[in-house]
């Protein structure tokens, strides 16, 4: 039941997503994407959960590796890290990680990580806490 809401999640923040590669900061081309790859991850309130999608985009083809790792605080911590290799068409944001978290569990942070050939780039996230990976 719940990998049948992952991919009815993941289907539903796909055109959101590609939205979200539209209004990424950093120095643009004439396209409107960043002359270089870089990374985000998005926030996503549903109910009693939170979603974070780690999201990777290019101007041009791009493969590597990623890791996105989140950490919970609170009374019950934990530490969940997803990672895999990705592969980008050119001008296209690409989904990396998807995690469905509980709301009201203490705070989180959320690291993502992604690699290429010649570079790399790291983003960050908190919810509900000022706590450093």
């Amino acid at each position: 039941m719940s990998h049948l809401i992952l991919k009815t999640l993941a289907a539903s923040l796909l055109p959101l997503s590609l939205a979200w590669s539209a209004a990424a900061g950093g120095p643009e081309g004439p396209d409107g994407l960043a002359d270089y790859p870089s990374c985000d991850i998005r926030i996503a309130y549903e109910g009693n959960s939170v979603m974070l999608e780690g999201l990777v985009f290019a101007p041009m083809p791009v493969s590597g590796v990623y890791e996105m790792r989140i950490r919970q605080r609170g009374a019950n911590s934990s530490d969940i890290r997803q990672s895999g290799e990705f592969e980008v068409p050119p001008g296209a944001a690409g989904t990396l990680g998807l995690v469905s978290l509980s709301r009201g569990q203490g705070g989180y942070v959320a690291r993502l990580t992604v690699q290429w050939d010649d570079g790399s780039a790291d983003c960050t996230r908190e919810i509900g806490t000022r706590t450093r990976l």
